[in-house]
């Protein structure tokens, strides 16, 4: 949802088509989030917990940091749209990857047998 809001801004230069992409990129931005960091508490073990949040934050906020400069840098050289694309590609990227790599955590529980009682 994230990469598909974000392609909006490139794809026309109008109002509705940049404000369907902002709504987009928001509700993307809203089903991260929240996922991303309750991935992260459900793995870690209570005791380290808060450290796991605090280094998937630092990386995130970096990440923040290093993309400003990068996409400023692919701005400059390549043009806006490009970098624009370069941003939503990436994301759609991550999201692959997430998709492909991450697995779930919690133990699937077979069904009960139903219980008979011979009278």
């Amino acid at each position: 949802m994230q990469a598909a809001g974000i392609v909006c801004f490139v794809i026309r230069n109008d109002f509705w088509i940049w404000l369907a992409g902002a709504v987009i990129l928001g509700l993307g931005t809203a089903l991260v989030y929240p996922t991303l960091l309750a991935a992260i508490s459900d793995v870690a073990h209570p005791h380290w917990r808060a450290s796991a949040v605090g280094v998937y934050r630092l990386w995130r906020d970096g990440g923040y940091a290093i993309g400003a400069l990068a996409s400023g840098l692919l701005a400059d050289t390549l043009g806006i749209p490009f970098a624009i694309l370069a941003i939503a590609g990436l994301t759609l990227l991550s999201g692959v990857i997430v998709a492909v790599v991450m697995y779930e955590t919690l133990p699937t529980q077979q069904p009960s047998a139903t219980k008979t009682t011979d009278p």
